[in-house]
């Protein structure tokens, strides 16, 4: 491959393996990133299969400057794959960024790589993002057996057959080093972007009962130990309120734990899936949020998008040292429970938190001052580029 001259305005193309729609990652992640390469002077493009929002199927727009292009999905797997490719040999990138090494973006990234082994050695750059470890998500969304075991593979090859490789979380890193020790990599974490105005919360009433806010997907911890936490929660504060916010990735898994904390109990509010929009409502009747989560790889792996919001909309946050949470949390910037904590523990640090006022304004200024300098969208976005530099010129 010829050496590239980072002086002239570099081509940079993300091959997502979904929508924009239903997951988070590529619209809380790989857009934020997209729109600062653009901004800095580069041509980015967005390409998207979108088989799990059809509506979008070749609708094409620009957003902060990046190309985001929704191939069509008429003909399957082998049209959709052909139509990718023919976007990638239009474009001519510098560098294709796959965006985690699964579905139709592991698809193409082995298909250059195949390329390239017959001959083709002008191709991009390949790049591999990752921002969770797949094999640990099998049993969780309940896929076939063969499929959990060609994702698998695709996961490991993946890691194995990339010039460089971006992780969300320090756990990935090690993962990276462990599978390809001689490729180059780059910590990426999720990033923030700081509020129009000031976090706004409802002032604490005493008239009220203290509420205590829980996003899960019903996956980071089991459903007795949440039965647990809340029993000793409610031993030391009968008053307490429980938001539990999120649905379930897949459908029936919420029931355990409808059944552990309490199906019937008036002190807890299901939201279910809560809209963007309503969001910010959420945090403003919430006096605590917490974020207890299982020390293992499905947990150890992921950056969670939603812990960081809601530290940066004010809201104090207890949450278990594990993974991204204790990095995301460092520096006071939330109350951090050890990663083996029992449930008895971690109500016991959710009352302490409670009871002091003084504490959870600290905090939450903390975690705004901590996310917005270390978390910055403008800053990630910076090493990304002189990364994408460094990969370049090899």
């Amino acid at each position: 491959m010829n050496a590239f001259d980072f002086r002239r305005r570099p081509r940079i193309l993300f091959v997502a393996p979904f929508g924009l729609r239903q997951k988070t990652t590529v619209w809380a992640r790989i857009l934020p990133l997209a729109r600062h390469l653009a901004a800095n002077d580069c041509f980015v493009t967005l390409l998207i299969p979108p088989w799990d929002s059809p509506q979008d199927a070749g609708q094409r727009w620009g957003d902060g400057g990046v190309e985001v292009i929704h191939v069509g999905l008429l003909g399957g797997l082998p049209s959709i794959t052909c139509r990718l490719l023919a976007e990638i040999d239009r474009q001519r990138p510098d560098i294709v960024h796959i965006v985690k090494p699964r579905a139709y973006a592991g698809i193409v990234q082995w298909l250059l790589w195949q390329r390239r082994r017959i001959g083709r050695r002008n191709g991009p750059r390949i790049v591999l993002d990752v921002d969770d470890w797949e094999r640990a998500w099998s049993s969780v969304a309940g896929y076939h057996l063969l499929l959990a075991r060609f994702l698998e593979w695709q996961e490991r090859w993946g890691f194995a057959h990339a010039d460089a490789i971006t992780a969300a979380s320090g756990w990935l890193i090690h993962k990276a080093l462990e599978l390809a020790p001689t490729t180059p990599t780059l910590y990426l974490p999720n990033g923030v972007i700081s509020p129009v105005q000031q976090p706004y919360r409802t002032p604490f009433d005493i008239n009220r009962p203290p509420t205590i806010l829980w996003f899960t997907r019903f996956m980071e911890v089991e459903p007795a130990w949440m039965g647990q936490w809340w029993q000793a929660l409610r031993g030391h504060r009968p008053d307490i309120h429980l938001l539990v916010a999120g649905a379930p990735l897949q459908k029936g898994r919420n029931g355990p734990f409808r059944m552990a904390l309490g199906r019937n109990d008036d002190a807890i509010t299901w939201l279910g899936y809560v809209p963007q929009a309503q969001l910010v409502e959420v945090y403003a009747r919430s006096d605590c949020a917490i974020f207890p989560a299982a020390d293992v790889p499905l947990n150890q792996a992921k950056c969670s998008v939603r812990l960081a919001t809601t530290l940066l909309e004010g809201v104090p946050v207890v949450a278990s040292a594990v993974g991204e949470q204790a990095r995301y949390g460092a520096n006071g910037a939330a109350r951090l429970v050890a990663a083996n904590a029992t449930p008895e523990e971690f109500a016991a640090a959710v009352v302490e938190l409670l009871d002091q006022r003084q504490e959870q304004e600290r905090l939450t200024r903390q975690a705004r001052n901590w996310l917005l300098s270390r978390y910055s969208w403008a800053r990630l976005g910076g090493e990304l580029l002189g990364f994408y530099e460094r990969v370049l010129k090899t």
